[in-house]
């Protein structure tokens, strides 16, 4: 197995704000507005680098003073941008979203339009290093085309997060492809084409991915859970209690938690059990990554340890 995990995908300065009470539209809600680093791709590749793994960042980026410190973190925590490249003239990727008191997302605006600049050009210069990665992660804020491109000319296994309604589309081009796929309820609507109400729909919607060459499903319906199919086994995994400040990132969280446990052969119950114990230990910052996650806090939220490489699920009893 290679020594490094690629991510593809997008990166951004995060602007939340969360109201302090019952959100009122249309007027001005006291609460606290916080300016963090964010994007699909980059948040992954965050927890995966705070999992103890090495990461590739492979994005493009403006040439702004958000940039600059989007440069400064990355380079501070470890994650390589070495094989990203910068545009001239060009402003950073922005997401703003705004939180209600008990720190859902309510709505959002994603301006990630750089992302368009990740073109197959630029993907096949880059291609010897994304075929010797031990994974590639893709978000779907790439273009149509780029995605498709990689799903023909990447050898590597490859994993996939539609990001939203709007992107998901992107993805069909390539879901023959993916050793495993993240949507929540209405990003697997779009892609299956089958209807999801609640839990009704789940096994219908996982299995036309399934069909269409998704090796692992996990649809991930918030508070409710996440619900995974495999060739081999189909479930249901509950969210694990704790508090929560904040959902903006937990199914980044819940993603990188996952494709640690695929690439060490783990099945899909075992990786929605680490997923979820990743979304919990989310959940209880207020940013988009918990700077506390670790290895070791993973493994003792999932009881799941990581040992010389192999995983292997602990019992616990009462």
């Amino acid at each position: 197995m290679s020594d490094y995990i690629a991510v593809v995908g997008g990166i951004n300065v995060d602007i939340t704000g969360t109201s302090d009470a019952r959100l009122v539209l249309s007027d001005s809600n006291p609460g606290r507005v916080r300016v963090t680093l964010g994007g699909v791709g980059r948040n992954i590749a965050e927890n995966l680098v705070r999992l103890s793994q090495k990461v590739l960042m492979i994005t493009a980026m403006g040439d702004d003073a958000h940039a600059d410190i989007i440069r400064r973190s990355c380079g501070e925590m470890g994650l390589d941008l070495s094989h990203s490249k910068t545009f001239p003239g060009r402003t950073s990727n922005t997401y703003l979203c705004i939180n209600d008191a008990g720190g859902d997302v309510l709505t959002a605006v994603s301006d990630m339009g750089l992302c368009d600049e990740i073109t197959p050009a630029f993907l096949e210069e880059r291609l010897d290093v994304l075929n010797h990665a031990s994974l590639v992660i893709l978000d779907a804020n790439l273009p149509a085309a780029s995605l498709a491109f990689l799903a023909g000319a990447c050898t590597a296994p490859m994993m996939a997060d539609p990001v939203s309604t709007k992107k998901a589309p992107r993805l069909s081009g390539c879901l023959w492809r993916l050793m495993a796929l993240k949507p929540n309820g209405p990003e697997a609507e779009c892609l299956s084409g089958c209807m999801i109400h609640g839990t009704q729909g789940l096994e219908e919607a996982a299995l036309a991915l399934r069909q269409e060459g998704v090796e692992n499903v996990f649809i991930t319906l918030g508070n409710q859970g996440v619900y995974y199919m495999s060739q081999k086994e189909a479930g249901f995994e509950p969210c694990l209690p704790g508090p929560v400040i904040n959902t903006n990132g937990c199914g980044d969280a819940f993603f990188a938690a996952a494709a640690l446990a695929l690439i060490h052969h783990l099945p899909a119950s075992k990786a929605a059990v680490l997923g979820q114990a990743a979304a919990a230990i989310c959940a209880r910052a207020d940013s988009a990554v918990n700077p506390d996650l670790t290895l070791r806090l993973l493994e003792q939220q999932a009881g799941i340890t990581i040992n010389g490489g192999s995983l292997y699920h602990e019992q616990h009893f009462e």
